[in-house]
């Protein structure tokens, strides 16, 4: 153990000091790498080795056999998968632009001296802390066709003169959960620009000030260049949580009504547990993975967070 340990120390002591911290800084996190690579690293690799296999349960027994790249073609054939792609796309850009616009007007509004009241960022907080499946429920009563307060607010204010079926019209339901989920995810996309806006030095608008910009000269070539890194951040986590969506569906359409409101969370979770099929459920699942990891590279890619701006004038 002596031996061990002197080994270590002589390990950490030599080189330079950034090379002796790299080493240490290394050491010491091995561990934890070690265990995320076991928690997120072996699930990845068993489901790409399932999704090349006809794995299905039949009998109480799940019967598999390799069939190489063969339920990746099958999903060029499927009709249900475009579908739930093209639901997919639809919702999550929808999604992410509708949120995004959104929570930068909330969180230009709370970076004033009026907004900074710590009663605004209570109540903002609030649909986020509600958990989803609970958010999913409320949602669930308040479009229901037939008691619904979205209903009945709607006839009192004259605006319709009969009660619409708002989860069972194939061109509503899907309209609708992309209302549930925004009304969901601006608080915490709203706290994350915030966070980005305060931490833009004042001393920039003075000068943008000093130099005669207006108002929205000041928004375009201050703000917007200081918000680089929290814009990036915020594209990419909400169109991850758009795109793998799947509590709302669940709860409130089951892909219905005829299958309008099919993502592909949701087909992955039903051909993998109603129908079965393991095999192709996993494949699914994989290329899901694969748009969302694409996705995010490229609007990093776009973006550059974290790169120096340019020194223009206003």
């Amino acid at each position: 153990m002596d031996k061990a340990g002197a080994a270590l120390g002589n390990i950490i002591t030599m080189g330079t000091l950034a090379q002796r911290r790299q080493r240490t800084a290394i050491l010491l996190l091995a561990p934890a790498l070690l265990v995320l690579a076991a928690v997120i690293l072996y699930p990845i690799a068993s489901s790409i080795v399932l999704s090349l296999q006809d794995a299905q349960l039949s009998a109480g027994e799940i019967g598999a056999a390799w069939i190489g790249l063969e339920n990746y073609r099958q999903l060029a054939e499927d009709d249900a998968f475009a579908l739930a792609l093209r639901n997919s796309a639809f919702f999550t850009v929808s999604e992410v632009l509708i949120v995004l616009l959104i929570a930068l007007g909330v969180a230009l509004l709370l970076n004033t001296h009026a907004g900074r009241n710590p009663v605004f960022t209570v109540i903002l907080l609030v649909p986020w802390v509600i958990a989803p499946v609970a958010n999913a429920v409320l949602w669930k009563w308040i479009l229901h066709a037939n008691y619904g307060a979205l209903n009945a607010l709607l006839s009192w204010l004259g605006l319709i003169d009969r009660y619409v079926n708002w989860l069972g019209a194939p061109g509503l339901a899907l309209p609708m959960l992309l209302l549930a989920d925004v009304w969901k995810s601006i608080p915490f996309i709203a706290l994350l620009l915030l966070a980005g806006l305060q931490n833009i030095p004042a001393t920039l608008y003075g000068a943008a000030r000093i130099d005669g910009a207006d108002g929205w000269q000041r928004f375009r070539h201050v703000t917007l260049p200081g918000m680089r890194t929290p814009l990036a951040l915020a594209i990419v986590l909400q169109t991850i949580w758009s795109f793998k969506v799947f509590d709302l569906i669940f709860v409130m359409t089951r892909a219905g009504p005829a299958d309008a409101t099919l993502l592909l969370n949701y087909l992955a979770y039903r051909v993998s547990f109603s129908f079965l099929d393991f095999g192709y459920g996993a494949a699914i699942a994989n290329v899901t993975f694969l748009i969302m990891f694409v996705l995010a590279l490229a609007v990093i890619k776009v973006l550059k967070p974290g790169a120096p701006r340019a020194q223009g004038r206003v």
